[in-house]
């Protein structure tokens, strides 16, 4: 549940992050010091949000399916020295 909770923060991220909504953003933030810099560096927020865009979504999907971390741990062994199975040989 608790997994379930942080991926759709992380697809909210994803969603207002966009860099295909900025033009939606735009008019949001019309009038203020982000607006201003918003116009002015449209390829710098282009780039940046893309960036965090692709962040999001792969966070959102990490935190939907963590099986797929816990089965590639099962699968390899972990090096224990004081192991007495590596002393019986």
């Amino acid at each position: 549940m608790k997994n379930t909770i942080k991926s759709s923060g992380w697809f909210l991220v994803a969603l207002i992050t966009c860099p295909c909504h900025l033009f939606l953003l735009l008019p949001l933030v019309a009038g203020t010091a982000l607006g201003s810099y918003f116009t002015d560096f449209k390829d710098v927020i282009f780039i940046v949000m893309g960036l965090l865009f692709v962040f999001a979504l792969f966070k959102g999907w990490r935190k939907l399916d963590p099986e797929t971390k816990n089965e590639t741990k099962k699968e390899t062994k972990t090096h224990d020295c004081c192991s007495m199975e590596r002393f019986k040989s």
